[in-house]
Order: C-alpha cells, then sequence, then structure tokens
C-alpha cells in the first residue's frame, strides 16, 4: 500500500504540474463572472462525484457481507444500470420542466436515500435503493452540466471558458475519482463497508 500512495501522490504532484504548465499556455480569463461561475460549479459538481465515487468500491463485498446470494447482487446491478438507462431519458425534460437546479437537488436527495438503504441488509429496500441510485446517476451526469451551459449563456459569457470549465471539471473529476478510492479503501478498513 505504501508504494501505491507514493506512486499516487507522484502522478498527482506531476498531473498538477502539466495542469499549471497548460494554464500558463492558454490565454488568461480575467472575467469576474467566469470565475464564480466556475468555482461554484466546480465546487458542488466535484462534492456530488465523490459522494459517487466514494461509494462505489465497496457496494458489492457490502451486499456479499450481508449474505446476499451472487445472482440477487446481479439483480441489484441490473436494477441499478436499467434504472439509469430507463431514467435517463426523461431526466432532461424534468430538468426543463421544473429547472435545472432543482433537478440537481433532487439528485442530492435521491442519492442521500439511496446510501441510507445500504444499512439494511434487506433485498427488498437494497432494490429500492439501487433504482433510486441510478435514478440519481442519470441526473448527475446531465443535469450538472446542462444547468452550467445554461448558466454560462445566461451570462453571456465566451465560448473558450465553457471548454476551460469541462476541462478543469474532467480534469477534477479524475483526482477526485482517485482520492475517493483511496478514502473509501481506509473507510473500509475502518469502519467496515457501510
Amino acid at each position: 500500500m505504501d508504494m501505491f500512495i507514493f506512486a499516487l501522490v507522484f502522478l498527482i504532484f506531476v498531473c498538477f504540474i502539466l495542469h499549471l504548465y497548460t494554464r500558463q499556455v492558454e490565454p488568461q480569463i480575467k472575467d469576474p463572472q467566469y470565475r464564480v461561475l466556475q468555482q461554484i460549479f466546480l465546487i458542488v459538481y466535484l462534492l456530488a462525484l465523490s459522494g459517487d465515487w466514494v461509494q462505489g468500491p465497496h457496494v458489492y463485498a457490502l451486499y456479499e457481507s450481508y449474505g446476499i446470494l451472487k445472482h440477487e447482487i446481479e439483480i441489484l446491478f441490473i436494477a441499478g444500470f436499467g434504472s439509469s438507462m430507463i431514467f435517463g431519458t426523461i431526466i432532461a425534460s424534468l430538468a426543463d420542466k421544473y429547472g435545472r437546479r432543482n433537478t440537481c437537488l433532487l439528485y442530492g436527495i435521491l442519492y442521500g436515500v439511496s446510501c441510507i438503504t445500504k444499512h439494511f441488509p434487506s433485498f427488498q429496500v437494497l432494490f429500492i435503493g439501487r433504482i433510486l441510485a441510478g435514478m440519481a446517476t442519470s441526473i448527475l451526469f446531465s443535469a450538472f452540466e446542462s444547468w452550467l451551459v445554461s448558466e454560462h449563456q445566461r451570462r453571456g459569457l465566451e465560448s473558450k471558458t465553457l471548454e476551460t470549465i469541462f476541462g478543469n471539471a474532467y480534469f477534477g473529476n479524475s483526482v477526485v475519482a482517485i482520492l475517493s478510492g483511496v478514502i473509501a479503501q481506509i473507510a473500509a478498513n475502518t469502519f467496515g463497508y457501510v
């Protein structure tokens, strides 16, 4: 594990240096509205992603620790991915009808409830949790970015600023995914899977 942590820290450092270098190469954007929008979006989006990443690595092990059979675990995963597939087709219309901000708030509620269901070793409760998690995942990977594009257009910012925000979001997603995996492993070793 020590070699892994060393390699992780080293690679994050290299990525950070490369990120700073590419930021110096591209033209600097001085618009204060851009900076505020980027900060708001990245903080909220990366926190939402970290919630998804931190619980993901140990879901299978958690179900297995509850004594759920392999076939039932497969059904739970199919329910989650199927829910995301089905509800993903209507999430955009929900965001248009009820507002992108409200849809993003709905993500937090759905994901929170789905995480609460993981405390119950009941197949039916876990099944409901997987359906809610699938719905939340559809929102996570559509409504947040949709809100950013809409807010960017509303503020009348240049198109290159949107590219920069998305670039920073994808870079941040990679870092958050790795760090969340490490945090999840430490938490699982210390407190158990839940």
